[in-house]
């Protein structure tokens, strides 16, 4: 897969022109529903690198000093609640806390899968109706030669009397005293 289609990208971080390249492109609903039914639900396992460490107040055990931010924050993970020092803080528990920074929930899987599947349709449906217009019906050359001849007439004709009005030689209209159209 490209790593330049900007699908787990969070949208917010994108330009301007990118956002709208991300709302059109089937990719971006492909993958949303695809990877969020996949992924839906799975606990995260944080690495080493993710791992935020801090030492609670003297006397308090990890799970005392963070039971307040706990109840407030979004679902987390303490790792290690009994300890006095050395308290391992992980900012995820599942992998659809994850997805929702891109964009892709695992409630709007049918709806990325029904635009795919528009998507789809709509490419069939004017790949055949293209070959049909193009290789399958035989156009009438003399009919388009008449419509082309009546268009130049009108053209010409609407393109005359402009004329005739800014340069004041009306054919075939009467004119009052002070040389007016009537």
């Amino acid at each position: 897969m490209s790593g330049e289609n900007s699908v787990f990208q969070s949208p917010q971080a994108l330009p301007g022109f990118w956002i709208f390249m991300y709302r059109v492109s089937p990719l971006t609903y492909f993958v949303g529903s695809m990877v969020g039914t996949g992924l839906h639900g799975r606990m995260i396992e944080c690495s080493p690198a993710e791992i935020n460490q801090f030492n609670p107040p003297n006397g308090t055990t990890c799970g005392e000093y963070m039971r307040e931010y706990l109840a407030k924050a979004p679902p987390s993970q303490l790792l290690n609640p009994g300890d006095t020092s050395n308290c391992r803080y992980c900012a995820l528990l599942t992998s659809d806390e994850f997805l929702a920074t891109s964009d892709i929930q695992w409630d709007l899987r049918w709806r990325d899968s029904g635009i795919m599947w528009s998507y789809i349709a709509f490419n069939v449906f004017m790949a055949v109706m293209l070959y049909y217009l193009f290789r399958v019906r035989k156009w009438d050359a003399t009919g388009k030669k008449r419509r082309i001849a009546k268009a130049k007439y009108w053209v010409m004709k609407v393109g005359h009397n402009i004329r005739a009005l800014f340069v004041g030689h009306y054919h075939g209209c009467k004119k009052d005293e002070n040389n007016r159209i009537l």
